[in-house]
């Protein structure tokens, strides 16, 4: 595919990491930043153009007349607009995606259409990334938490711990601990290497589990992997920006919430738009601020502010003073690396990787309904809607052993008519199923496209 990505920021950088690994891409990635383009061109092998990423000329050099898909991610929502009118109007591109931020356009969806402004998909990073922090909020004890099929199958990522049931024991004896609940684990990591989770697969202290449950089932199954995670009650926010407003306004209806804002005006604006959250005017690294707010009984502290220095050092800080759980919002890898080996840092959320993930479901083949990127693009998880007969596919009407997968590509389970069915071998794939794919290796995706080409275009 002819992918053209407009801004070589945070996430057009992480984006074009990502796309330019899988070689039936061809990237180009404009900006106005000649160093940024030039780090990306010593480690990737991408075209580069240097300009205004809406100026005719500028797309015209870069190829567009020959792209399958432009994806505007530059820092104006006004240039990702614009290019893609142009990309439409001028260049009959297939497929454009923008990132818009500006809540003012968001609010008027009739902007986003074949006769106004025409973006096929409206990438948000701030909605995605509160969405994101919602599910782990809901879900104390799990790792990473993604949503498939409008919510109803969650794929949970957790840490096992010695002492707790399933430790030590084969995987298929979580069948006898919980018999009522239908779940999967899809994939095991241990010190950094896969391992296939096969019915006598025994779980080790330290092994990273990714299951599949539903969403009502995730925190009894947590429990098998590690000791029980009281409820949050008490959450403090540093940075009172656009995620860590709303995020405020969907949990304090059911949590206690404090919000650490530096800027005067921004304390004052946030305030009005919040019921129930207290509001401090202050700097999240201010010790005896912290201290004077009891962060020793707080049980989440969330580090959401612009700057990854000071999401890192202040986790670290809130941790050292008795706050129970923390995370840093992280963009750059130097600082999600440097956070990651502190043990004060208790989970690292990264918005590009997670806005990545949003992009990837618009270009996967197929009826793709969502895509998450897990390990740092390595592995990925995929949801598509089966179309076709048994006449046409060589997965209809087929059960799962009999489909001649790749080597770590599971079928962790299949939602038909609002039922979830959990992957095994004798399930049989029928037409309209959604069905969630979990590869441990992404460069098997075409592979699996292939097998799958009876609903794949």
């Amino acid at each position: 595919m002819k992918i053209l990505i407009l801004g070589a920021g945070q996430v057009g950088s992480t984006l074009a990491k990502y796309l330019a690994s899988d070689v039936e891409n061809d990237i180009t990635i404009i900006d106005k930043d000649e160093e940024n383009l030039s780090s990306l061109q010593r480690h990737l092998d991408i075209k580069t153009v240097c300009g205004h990423a809406s100026y005719p000329n500028i797309l015209e050099t870069a190829g567009i007349k020959k792209m399958d898909m432009v994806i505007a991610v530059t820092h104006s929502d006004e240039s990702n607009m614009l290019a893609c009118q142009m990309a439409h109007t001028l260049y009959q591109v297939d497929k454009k995606v923008a990132r818009i931020r500006t809540a003012e356009y968001l609010h008027r969806k009739e902007l986003f259409s074949s006769s106004a402004i025409p973006i096929d998909f409206v990438i948000t990073p701030e909605v995605l990334v509160t969405d994101y922090i919602k599910r782990v909020v809901e879900q104390p004890g799990a790792e990473q938490v993604f949503e498939f099929d409008n919510g109803l199958v969650q794929l949970v990522e957790t840490r096992a711990y010695s002492g707790t049931p399933i430790v030590g024991h084969p995987i298929k004896d979580l069948q006898q601990h919980l018999p009522k609940t239908r779940m999967r684990i899809v994939s095991l990591y241990r010190q950094g290497k896969v391992i296939p989770a096969y019915g006598d697969t025994v779980i080790e202290d330290g092994d990273r589990v990714y299951f599949v449950t539903k969403k009502a089932s995730v925190s009894q199954v947590l429990k098998e992997f590690r000791r029980a995670d009281k409820s949050y009650k008490n959450i403090m926010i540093a940075g009172g920006g656009l995620i860590g407003l709303n995020l405020a306004k969907f949990l304090e209806k059911d949590y206690r919430v404090r919000i650490v804002e530096m800027d005067k005006n921004r304390v004052i604006a946030i305030t009005d738009q919040l019921k129930d959250s207290l509001v401090l005017h202050g700097n999240a690294s201010d010790e005896e601020l912290l201290l004077e707010e009891g962060i020793e009984n707080t049980d989440l502290f969330l580090a959401l502010t612009n700057s990854d220095e000071i999401n890192v050092i202040v986790s670290i800080l809130a941790k050292r003073l008795g706050a129970h759980k923390t995370i840093a919002l992280v963009k750059r890898n130097v600082y999600e690396d440097l956070a990651k080996q502190s043990d004060d840092v208790d989970m690292v959320i990264s918005p590009d990787q997670i806005t990545t993930s949003d992009i990837l479901s618009h270009i996967r083949k197929g009826d793709t309904m969502m895509v998450h990127s897990l390990r740092q693009g390595k592995s990925e998880a995929i949801e598509v809607v089966v179309h076709g007969n048994s006449e046409h596919s060589d997965v209809v009407g087929r059960s799962v052993e009999d489909i001649n997968l790749p080597d770590g590509v599971v079928v962790a389970s299949i939602v038909r008519d609002d039922k979830v069915m959990m992957g095994s071998r004798k399930l049989v794939i029928e037409e309209g199923d959604h069905v969630l794919i979990v590869l441990s290796d992404v460069s098997k995706i075409h592979e699996v496209e292939e097998l799958f080409e009876g609903y794949f275009d």
